[in-house]
C-alpha cells in the first residue's frame, strides 16, 4: 500500500500550482466570465505540453492527469483541461482523426449524451471547442466545426453551447464498440472532474478557514466558535475522503481495472457532494460578505454547482452506480486501453501478505464464530465471547501486531487493517479485547517494568481483560472533570468514587481507572491512573443495559485499597498516560459494520426482488460511497502508522466519518425495509434477520464511545485546520 503521491507527481503539482496562480488568478477567472474561457491561460498550458499528457506516448497515467485537474478545480482555472484529456485519450484509442487536439491546436469538446435531431445538447467546452466528440446515432464520431465563441448565460460561467452533429466528420467506431468506448471516457470524465471537485472543495475550504481565523466577532475570532468549528470539521473529513476516493479510482485504472467502472461513478457523486458542502459553508461563514462578488469564495460556489449539473441530476447517478453494483447486465464494460503503473505512485491494495493473512483468518472465523456465538453475545448484550477469545490467543492473533519479544507475531499495520476487517464481517464479539489491548498498548508505553512483566504476557495469551474507567455522572467527554478520588495512605492508595460506562467489568479482572489525586491543581494536571482489580473488597458493579441491547455498567468504588504498584505512570501524571491511551483509541469499526449491514440488506432485497427496483439500488449505492469513503480513511491510519507516526487527526477523521455514516445508512435501510422493520431479531417475518433493526438501535452510540463526533470534531478543526481553541 501507498497513499501518497509520487515525488514526480508532486513536482507536477507544485510547477502547475505556481503557474496557475499567476495566470489563473481570481482576477483572471473574472475577466475570462461570462465565457469561461481565457485563451492566453490556454495557450500557456500549451506550451508547457498539458493537453498532450493524454497522449499513450506521454507515459502519463490517470492519476498523473487527475493531479492537474486537482489543480485545475483549486484555481478555477478557465480552461477545458478535463475534455481535452478525455477527448484525447479517446482519440489516441482508435488511432487519432485529422484534428489537433493532443497539442492544444484545437479545443476539444466532449458530449455527455447522445445526439437528438442532429444536435448535441450543452456540451462541456462547446462554446469554444473546435472539435466535438460524442455519440451520434450508433456512431462515435469526432466533428471538426466552427465554435460559437459565445455561451449561454449559465450559473458557473462554463463555455458550453448546444453543437450540430453536422462538419468535417471523422467516425472512430460503431455499433456496441462506440456505445462502449463512449461510457468508458464518461467513466473517465467522471474522475477527472471529480478531481477538479475536490481541489476546487479544498480551496474553498481554505478560503472558509482563513476568513474565519481572521474575522472577529464578540470579541474573537469566530473560528474559535465550536458551530463554525464543527461544519468546518466535517467538510475537512469529507475532502479527504473524497481526495482519497479519487485517486483510488484513477490509479484502478491500471491497477485494478475491474472496479473501475464502479469507483467512477462513486468519485464523481463524492467529489459533487463534497464540493457542494464545502462552498455553501464556506460561504455561509464569510456571512454578507460572501455574497458579495468582489469575494472569491462566490467564485467556488458557483462552480461547485455547474460542473456536476452538466451531466444533470446528481441523483440520477445513483441509479447508475445501483445498476452497475447490482445488476449483471449493466456491468459489461469496454475494456480500458493499457494504463501504465507506476512503481512509485499510489497503490491501494493491502499486499499479498496482508491478503494471505486475510485467508487465514476469515476461515477461522467461519469456523469459531457460530450462530450458537451470535445468539449468546445478543442474549446477554455482553460483546465478548470467552470460547472465541481463547481461540485467538491460542493462534496468536491476540499478539499479532505486537513485537516478538513480548510473544508478539511482529504483523504490519496492513495486515491488521485485514484483521479488523474480517473481525467486522463476521460481527465478531471483540468489545472486551478492544479496551484490553488499549490499556495494554499504555503500559507498554507508559507503565513500570513490573506491569509490563506481569500484564501483558496475560493480555495477550487472553487470561484477562481490562475495562476502562474513565467516565462518570458527570465527566464524560470533558473526562479530566472526574471527582472519583485517589488519597494516599503509605504505600497505599483509597479509591472512592463512581464510574459509567464501565463496559466488560462483569467480565473484565482490572479496570484502567483515572482518578482525582489533589484537588489543588488544575483539572488537567491533578490526576492519576491507576490499574485496579475489580475483584478487590469495596468494588461493585451494576449492570446498564442500553438502547442497542448491549449491557454496560455502572461500577462503585467504596474504600478500595490498592498499592502504589498499580499506579500507572507519575502521581498526578494521569493525563499524558489518557493521552497515549488515546492515540489507540481512535479506532472506525462502524466501518466494518456499515460494510456488514449494507451485504445483509443486499441480501435481502436479492432474496424478496426488491433489487430489481432502480430506487433501491440507488438507496443501497449511497450507502456503498460512503462505506467506500470510510474504508479509504481507516486505510489512510493505517498508512500514517506503517510510517512511523502516530494518525491522531486521520483517526479522528476516520472515526467520525464511519460513525456518522453508520448512523445515516442504518436509518436509511430501515426504512427501505418497510413496516416490517419494526420486528427485532427472532421475531417472525423480521427482514435481514433483524439485523438492522439492531444496527439501527445500537448505531447511536458509535458515534459517542470512543470519543464523540463533537471530540472528534474539535480535534480536526484545532489540530488539523489550525482553527484557535474553541471557546
Amino acid at each position: 500500500m501507498k497513499l501518497d503521491l509520487s515525488d514526480d507527481q508532486r513536482a507536477l503539482r507544485a510547477s502547475l500550482a505556481s503557474l496557475l496562480s499567476k495566470e489563473s488568478s481570481p482576477a483572471r477567472v473574472r475577466a475570462a466570465e461570462p465565457l469561461g474561457f481565457d485563451r492566453d491561460l490556454w495557450a500557456r498550458l500549451v506550451d508547457i505540453g498539458v493537453p498532450g499528457m493524454a497522449t499513450r506516448a506521454s507515459g502519463a497515467s490517470l492519476v498523473d492527469l487527475a493531479v492537474v485537474c486537482g489543480e485545475i478545480g483549486s484555481h478555477v482555472a478557465p480552461a477545458p483541461v478535463v475534455e481535452a484529456f478525455v477527448v484525447t485519450r479517446l482519440l489516441d484509442r482508435f488511432g487519432g482523426c485529422p484534428v489537433d487536439v493532443a497539442s492544444g491546436g484545437v479545443v476539444a469538446g466532449f458530449a455527455l449524451g447522445p445526439a437528438h435531431d442532429g444536435r448535441w445538447g450543452l456540451v462541456p467546452a462547446g462554446a469554444v471547442a473546435g472539435v466535438v466528440v460524442g455519440l451520434d446515432g450508433d456512431e462515435l464520431v469526432a466533428v471538426r466545426s466552427e465554435p460559437p465563441g459565445v455561451a449561454p448565460a449559465n450559473v458557473g460561467s462554463v463555455p458550453i453551447a448546444a453543437r450540430p452533429t453536422a462538419g468535417e466528420r471523422s467516425v472512430l467506431a460503431s455499433g456496441d464498440e462506440a456505445v462502449a468506448a463512449c461510457e468508458h471516457a464518461i467513466d473517465e470524465w467522471r474522475v477527472l472532474t471529480g478531481a477538479a471537485l475536490v481541489g476546487l472543495a479544498r480551496r474553498a475550504l481554505d478560503l472558509g478557514v482563513e476568513y474565519t481565523k481572521n474575522r472577529h466577532q464578540f470579541g474573537a475570532p469566530i473560528g474559535s466558535f465550536q458551530a463554525v468549528q464543527q461544519r468546518l470539521a466535517d467538510v475537512a473529513t469529507e475532502v479527504e475522503g473524497a481526495q482519497l476516493l479519487v485517486y483510488e479510482a484513477a490509479a484502478a485504472l491500471g491497477a485494478a481495472p475491474e472496479r473501475f467502472s464502479v469507483l467512477a461513478p462513486m468519485t464523481f457523486f463524492s467529489a459533487a457532494r463534497t464540493a457542494a458542502a464545502a462552498t455553501a459553508w464556506s460561504l455561509h461563514f464569510h456571512g454578507g460578505y460572501g455574497f458579495m462578488l468582489e469575494y472569491d469564495v462566490q467564485l467556488y460556489f458557483r462552480r461547485a454547482k455547474a460542473w456536476p449539473l452538466l451531466f444533470g441530476d446528481l441523483d440520477r447517478e445513483l441509479a447508475r452506480l445501483g445498476d452497475r453494483l447490482f445488476d449483471a447486465e449493466s456491468a459489461r464494460r469496454a475494456p480500458p486501453r493499457h494504463e501504465p503503473v507506476d512503481p512509485e505512485s499510489l497503490d491501494f491494495a493491502l499486499g499479498e501478505r496482508a491478503e494471505a493473512f486475510r485467508a487465514e483468518v476469515r476461515a477461522f472465523f467461519a469456523e469459531h464464530m457460530t450462530d450458537e456465538v451470535a445468539d449468546r453475545v445478543h442474549e446477554t448484550g455482553t460483546i465478548h465471547d470467552w470460547s472465541l477469545h481463547r481461540a485467538l490467543a491460542e493462534r496468536g492473533w491476540l499478539a499479532a501486531s505486537w513485537p516478538r519479544d513480548l510473544g508478539g507475531q511482529e504483523r504490519d499495520p496492513f495486515e491488521m487493517v485485514a484483521f479488523d476487517e474480517e473481525v467486522a464481517r463476521a460481527g465478531a464479539p471483540m468489545d472486551g479485547w478492544g479496551t484490553t489491548e488499549l490499556v495494554a498498548r499504555t503500559i507498554a508505553m507508559a507503565g513500570s517494568e513490573e506491569q509490563r512483566r506481569e500484564i501483558i504476557p496475560r493480555v495477550l495469551r487472553g487470561e484477562i481483560l481490562v475495562s476502562l474507567g474513565y467516565s462518570e455522572p458527570d465527566a464524560g467527554s470533558d473526562v479530566a472533570s472526574v471527582t472519583t478520588r485517589a488519597a494516599r495512605d503509605g504505600d497505599e492508595w483509597v479509591v472512592n468514587g463512581q464510574k459509567m460506562f464501565t463496559t466488560m467489568a462483569h467480565e473484565a479482572h482490572y479496570v484502567f481507572l483515572l482518578t482525582r489525586t489533589d484537588a489543588s491543581l488544575p483539572k488537567h494536571r491533578g490526576l492519576t491512573m491507576f490499574l485496579v482489580p475489580l475483584d478487590a473488597p469495596g468494588v461493585e458493579i451494576h449492570a446498564v443495559h442500553t438502547l442497542g441491547g448491549e449491557r454496560t455498567n455502572v461500577t462503585f468504588y467504596n474504600d478500595v485499597r490498592i498499592p502504589d504498584s498499580a499506579r500507572v505512570g507519575e502521581v498526578n501524571g494521569g493525563w499524558e498516560v489518557m493521552t497515549v491511551a488515546l492515540a489507540f483509541e481512535r479506532n472506525p469499526t462502524a466501518n466494518g459494520e456499515a460494510i456488514r449491514l449494507l451485504d445483509r440488506v443486499t441480501g435481502w432485497a436479492r432474496a424478496t426482488g426488491a433489487l430489481d427496483d432502480a430506487s433501491v439500488r440507488a438507496r443501497l449505492a449511497r450507502v456503498a460511497i460512503d462505506n467506500e469513503v470510510g474504508r479509504l480513511l481507516a486505510y489512510r491510519m493505517a498508512w500514517v502508522s506503517a510510517q512511523g507516526e502516530l494518525p491522531i487527526v486521520e483517526g479522528s477523521m476516520a472515526k467520525l466519518f464511519a460513525t456518522e455514516a453508520f448512523q445515516r445508512a442504518s436509518a436509511d435501510l430501515l426504512d427501505l425495509l418497510g413496516p416490517e422493520a419494526v420486528l427485532q431479531r427472532g421475531a417472525p417475518g423480521a427482514p435481514a434477520g433483524g439485523w438492522v433493526e439492531h444496527a439501527f438501535r445500537h448505531a447511536v452510540v458509535t458515534t459517542i464511545y470512543a470519543g464523540s463526533s463533537e471530540i472528534q470534531r474539535s480535534i480536526i478543526a484545532e489540530r488539523g485546520l489550525g482553527l484557535p481553541r474553541s471557546r
